[in-house]
C-alpha cells in the first residue's frame, strides 16, 4: 500500500512540474496586446522574428524578471526564456520602442493531466491561442500557411506548446508537431 502511495505522489509531482512554451511572433507592427501573455512560473516563451529587421526582446527595469536577447537580425531567429519569478516584467525591442509587451509569471495552482493523449490541438477552428498537448516532449512545432509557405519552424522543448494566432489571417493552416520518433499533422482553421 506504502509503494502504490509513493507512485501516485511521483506521478504527480513530475505533471506539477509540466511546463508550457509560449510561441510569440515578434515583427514591426505586433501590437502590445499580442506580444502580452500570462504564464505560470517554470513556464517557457519563445520569441520567433517574423521579419527581416533587426530586433531584441529587453526587459524594462522594475519588472520580476530582467532579460536581453541582445540584437538578433533575420527571419526565423528565436530567443527564450524560462520565467520563474512571480510577477510582471515589461519588455520591448530596444530598437522599435514600439514594439513592446508584458509577461505576467503566476504561481502554479492546480496539477496537469497524468497521462494525456499522443497529441491533441485545440481549439480547432482557433481565434487566438492553439494548444498542442503531447504525452513527451514536443521536438519541433512547423506551422505552414495555405500556399505551403513555412511561417513558423521553431522549437519547443516541453510537452504543451500555446501558438498564439491571434495576427494571423483568417484561413487554414497546416501544422506539424514532432515528438521523438512521433509526428502529428493537423489542418487549422484561424477565424
Amino acid at each position: 500500500m506504502k509503494k502504490n502511495l509513493l507512485f501516485v505522489l511521483l506521478i504527480a509531482s513530475m505533471s506539477l512540474s509540466a511546463q508550457t512554451t509560449h510561441v510569440i511572433s515578434w515583427f514591426m507592427g505586433v501590437s502590445s496586446a499580442q506580444a502580452s501573455k500570462t504564464v505560470n512560473a517554470g513556464d517557457t516563451v519563445k520569441w520567433t522574428w517574423d521579419d527581416s529587421a533587426p530586433h531584441t526582446v529587453t526587459s524594462i527595469a522594475g519588472g520580476a524578471e530582467t532579460f536581453n536577447s541582445g540584437q538578433l537580425t533575420g527571419s526565423n531567429q528565436e530567443y527564450s526564456r524560462v520565467f520563474n519569478v512571480v510577477g510582471a516584467t515589461n519588455y520591448r525591442c530596444s530598437i522599435h520602442a514600439m514594439m513592446q509587451g508584458t509577461i505576467t509569471t503566476q504561481q502554479v495552482m492546480g496539477t496537469g493531466e497524468l497521462i494525456a493523449p499522443d497529441f491533441v490541438f485545440s481549439p480547432n477552428p482557433v481565434t487566438d491561442i492553439l494548444t498542442i498537448n503531447s504525452k513527451s516532449v514536443i521536438d519541433r512545432i512547423e506551422v505552414y500557411d495555405q500556399n505551403g509557405r513555412l511561417i513558423v519552424n521553431t522549437t519547443a522543448g516541453n510537452a504543451t506548446v500555446k501558438l498564439y494566432m491571434d495576427n494571423y489571417s483568417a484561413g487554414t493552416y497546416h501544422v506539424k508537431a514532432y515528438a521523438g520518433n512521433a509526428t502529428k499533422e493537423m489542418t487549422v482553421v484561424k477565424k
